[in-house]
């Protein structure tokens, strides 16, 4: 099924078009979905459904997970194609278009990340719940860092063009709420199921449960779709 393409779909076509080679994950034969990345019978396209952030996100993808079919991140996209923009992240050579869309956000920008004792060290500030809202009713821009702990650590820690923006970390306490209200989830979080516990945390509870719920079935089909030659059970 042709879906509608966003912010991810056009990164990762371009990041294939500037490849030297291709990417080759777990299961590169089984024919695929161009868009979902699913086997074809176990493609979830017809699920999404476009809807209105009260958030904007800048998702900041580590190379390695642009092509992957089990990546989360760009679930957010899926849903909230119009408030999010997709990037992949580079140490010392960000892209124009992402550090414009950084200055625009200006004051009204935080990256989601943990709070670690090195970034204690480097004296980066902190952003607390609840986030003000500006003046001007602008969207807040959170920056998701989209990779493994690694790699996400790396991309927050490396980055000099990133330091000047404050962070933000989901504390023990957020979490513990999050897992009260969602018992079958556990402490290891994906991308989606991070950014779906902020949305949760801000109190936008309906984007929230609609992520949650999009996420699981992208684990079903994603489940379906490692069964080779079985058609998905529905």
């Amino acid at each position: 099924m042709t879906a509608y393409k966003h912010s991810v779909d056009i990164l990762r076509e371009q990041c294939r078009v500037d490849s030297t080679r291709p990417f080759l994950a777990r299961g590169s034969n089984t024919r695929r979905c161009e868009n979902c990345l699913m086997a074809e019978f176990a493609c979830f396209c017809f699920n999404r459904t476009s809807q209105t952030s009260p958030i904007h996100f800048i998702l900041l993808f580590h190379r390695d997970e642009i092509h992957k079919p089990t990546n989360s991140g760009r679930l957010i996209a899926d849903l909230f194609p119009h408030d999010t923009e997709a990037f992949l992240w580079d140490r010392t050579q960000p892209s124009k278009a992402l550090l414009a869309s950084l200055e625009k956000a200006q004051n009204n920008c935080t990256v989601l990340f943990p709070r670690t004792d090195k970034a204690k060290e480097q004296k980066r500030s902190e952003r607390a719940l609840p986030i003000q809202q500006c003046p001007d009713n602008t969207k807040h821009t959170f920056v998701i860092l989209d990779g493994t702990w690694k790699q996400a650590s790396k991309m927050f820690h490396q980055s000099e063009w990133l330091k000047a923006l404050p962070h933000l970390e989901l504390n023990s306490d957020v979490q513990r709420s999050f897992l009260v209200r969602h018992s079958k989830h556990q402490m290891q979080f994906a991308t989606a199921e991070v950014t779906a516990m902020l949305l949760s945390a801000l109190g936008h509870n309906t984007q929230s449960d609609t992520l949650l719920q999009y996420y699981t079935l992208f684990n079903e089909r994603c489940l379906a779709s490692r069964k080779r030659g079985n058609e998905l059970t529905v």
